[in-house]
This record gives C-alpha cells, sequence and structure tokens, in this order.
C-alpha cells in the first residue's frame, strides 16, 4: 500500500477516534449540557464545579443535562403558568438570543404538536423526552438518542 493512502487511512481512523464528548467541536456536547443551560444560582445534581465553561453549565454526564432540563421545563409550567411551545421556547431561548420562532416551530414540528397547543410536560413523561429530544437537536445537533434522554428525565 503506497505511504500516503496509509496516511491518509490513519487520519480519517484519529478523525473518527477524535469525535467523542470531551474533544467535540460542540459546546454542549463536551459540557455534557444538550440544552446549553446557563450558569446559574441553582444546585443542579450532577452538575460540575466550577464549571468548564464560561457561560454554561457543565454536568458530569449528558443524562444529568437533561434532568436538568426536564426541571426547568417543568418548573416553566408548574411555577411560570407556561403551556405552548410558544411560551416555553420564548422563556427558554428568548428572542434577544435566538430566533425564538423558528425554534418553537421546529420543535413542535418535531413532536408533532402545535406552536401554541396546549401540552403537559408535568404528567406527560413520553412528550417531554420528545420535548427534550427535539431542543437538543436544534441545541447541539442529532448526537443524544432519546434513551439517554429518558434516562435524565428518569433521574427527576
Amino acid at each position: 500500500m503506497p505511504l500516503f493512502i496509509f496516511v491518509i487511512i490513519l487520519l480519517g481512523i484519529g478523525a473518527f477516534t477524535m469525535t467523542t464528548s470531551t474533544t467535540s467541536s460542540v459546546r454542549g456536547i463536551r459540557i455534557h449540557n444538550p440544552l446549553n443551560i446557563r450558569i446559574a444560582s441553582n444546585a443542579w445534581k450532577g452538575k460540575v464545579t466550577p464549571s468548564r465553561d464560561k457561560a454554561f453549565e457543565t454536568f458530569k454526564a449528558p443524562e444529568w443535562g437533561f434532568r436538568a432540563g426536564a426541571i426547568l421545563l417543568r418548573n416553566y409550567q408548574q411555577r411560570h403558568e407556561l403551556h405552548t411551545l410558544t411560551e416555553i421556547i420564548h422563556r427558554f431561548a428568548p428572542p434577544n438570543e435566538n430566533h425564538t420562532a423558528n425554534y418553537a416551530r421546529f420543535v413542535a414540528g418535531r413532536v408533532g404538536v402545535g406552536m401554541d397547543e396546549r401540552i403537559d410536560l408535568v404528567n406527560n413523561k413520553p412528550l417531554l423526552v420528545e420535548v427534550l429530544h427535539a431542543m437538543s437537536i436544534m441545541e447541539v445537533g442529532r448526537h443524544y438518542s432519546k434513551h439517554t434522554v429518558l434516562k435524565g428525565v428518569n433521574l427527576v
């Protein structure tokens, strides 16, 4: 085998093996924060202190990040009376930082509900998993399975 082909193969293998969560170029994957939850005073279980990022929480594993996301979304419904994806996403990803309508439209399309349809994320665990999974795709791309999301939700 010619040397240059051997080198290309080795480079390809190296590139493939370097896409682990700790070396990913995607911040939310690298810090196990699939929803890009900002640093706050919350004492999240599974939180790494200090965070390895200046703006976003770092978690021990992505499941802990999904757990935090599940708690946030349920709090939005229970404490803030936000019951549609439009309302929830508007608070989670405010318009000064995101294109909130596109975000809500994307999540609604992935989940199969209307943006302004009343949803229950407190009592409907399968729907909560679907919403969190769609939000993680919007935030960090197609990296996490629904099984990983469910493991995080089950930690609540």
